[in-house]
């Protein structure tokens, strides 16, 4: 009932009730992720927490709040051990409504590059909604924007998707009031926002669920991937064969590959496409760090999938991979192990494709793309197109687990693996592209997609 019955945004919840929450999280962090301090120093936590605290001291919003305690996590530099503005929206969802619309920040101006139903032009620059205007949010915006290691190109460019959502989120009423200019002249409209259940069907809000698509252009192709979450595995890896037969069968010369907006998924997913692309039964070899405890990824295994691993295990233990996890399953809770996991890279058909390829990527390919840009640089697959990726070139943190605060019901994501690959487990350094492109405003009021253009010119 509390999160039906809070307002987010104005009801406020008592600074003891904070206090506690924030020592859960710093208890919860300790128990469960694997190498907290590898971007950060116990003592630079440490005093993101003490500052967090003190921020506690009088009453807060659950946005407040929740500002503060992304503060505190952001020192760790994972994507993956974060809260996500948008359960916000989870608190009194009944009275909710919510205007779709995404931002591109062009120096100080932000510009609207696709809104619900096009009530809003492209290309026009948002002035104000409900009375805030962007700027005065974007510090906020970058709060709600994970990042991983020193990815902070990547950040930026997320927390101009993350501002809509906090314009969103400060009001929740059915009307919005929106000045924009475009075209040189300065306009206001009233907004009847839908309802939230239907905006959360917009591809304006979320994007497109894991589809694979493949376009083909004369000699030429070009294979969008929007997620490595879908449904079900294995008919994503049957959409996988056939598009790379249809590449075959279409004498593709020079494959681009989309990684673009995809927040990423499973890696043995980004593994299946990296293996289309190297000879038949190419390693990929990384370190798994992982910590025992009661949330780590064999305790959310169900009772089925558990059975399947001993049974696994038990078979081919002392050999592998899976019996080194075997042997960290039945280690104490925190216990951190590292996993030397060395998959060969094979796919149904032993297909391989042996062309030219481009890699397109921005600030949202994170997770098991920014993991699959990683190593396509790596093996230097090819040119790299867009901007850079939210991860780094060693690897990200994986394989999050979410723990509820006792006080607030907020859930909080925390990264119970570390992925480290063994070319330079230690760099901290951001994937970037080989070809940087940044659209114009001409070629967002044009709807020109600017990395295709670049693709078919070279």
């Amino acid at each position: 009932m509390f999160r039906h019955n809070t307002d987010p945004v104005r009801d406020k919840i008592c600074s003891s009730a904070l206090i506690e929450d924030l020592k859960e999280l710093k208890e919860r962090l300790q128990e469960i992720h694997p190498d907290v301090y590898r971007y950060t120093t116990p003592s630079a936590l440490d005093s993101a927490f003490l500052q967090a605290i003190q921020r506690c001291g009088t009453d807060k919003t659950l946005l407040e709040f929740a500002q503060i305690l992304n503060d505190y996590l952001l020192k760790i530099r994972d994507s993956h051990t974060f809260f996500n503005v948008r359960e916000l929206l989870v608190f009194e969802r009944r009275k909710r409504h919510y205007f779709p619309f995404g931002l591109a920040q062009m120096n100080n101006k932000f510009v609207i590059t696709k809104s619900w139903k096009t009530m809003i032009p492209k290309g026009a620059e948002l002035l104000s909604f409900n009375d805030c205007v962007p700027m005065k949010s974007l510090n906020s915006a970058l709060c709600f924007s994970p990042i991983e290691g020193y990815s902070n190109t990547a950040q930026k460019e997320l927390s101009t998707h993350v501002l809509s959502g906090i314009l969103n989120i400060q009001s929740p009423t059915k009307s919005a009031h929106v000045s924009y200019a475009f075209n040189g002249d300065t306009l206001a409209k009233e907004i009847n926002r839908p309802r939230l259940r239907k905006a959360l069907n917009a591809s304006e809000f979320l994007g497109a669920d894991a589809k694979i698509t493949y376009t083909r252009f004369e000699n030429k192709g070009v294979l969008s991937i929007s997620s490595f979450s879908p449904n079900s595995l294995g008919p994503f890896k049957k959409r996988m064969d056939e598009v790379f037969k249809l590449i075959k069968m279409d004498s593709i010369e020079s494959l681009a590959i989309d990684l673009r907006n995809n927040t990423g998924g499973y890696i043995l997913l980004q593994e299946y496409l990296m293996s289309f692309l190297v000879p038949e039964g190419t390693k990929y070899s990384n370190n798994y760090v992982y910590k025992r405890s009661d949330y780590d990824r064999f305790e959310q295994l169900s009772k089925v999938q558990k059975w399947r691993f001993k049974r696994t295990a038990k078979r081919y233990y002392p050999n592998g991979a899976i019996a080194q996890e075997w042997d960290f399953y039945n280690s104490p809770k925190g216990t951190i192990d590292t996993v030397l996991n060395e998959p060969i890279l094979s796919n149904r058909y032993k297909q391989e494709f042996r062309g030219k390829c481009t890699l397109f990527i921005n600030g949202m390919s994170m997770s098991a793309s920014a993991n699959f840009a990683a190593w396509f640089a790596t093996v230097d697959r090819g040119s790299i197109v867009g901007t850079p990726a939210s991860g780094t070139q060693t690897g990200t943190f994986a394989n999050p687990a979410t723990v509820y605060l006792n006080n607030t019901a907020l859930p909080i994501m925390i990264s119970t693996m570390k992925v480290n690959a063994l070319s330079d487990p230690t760099s901290n350094k951001p994937i970037a592209p080989t070809v940087l492109l940044t659209p114009t405003l001409s070629d967002i009021q044009s709807g020109k997609d600017i990395h295709l253009s670049y693709f078919l010119s070279h």
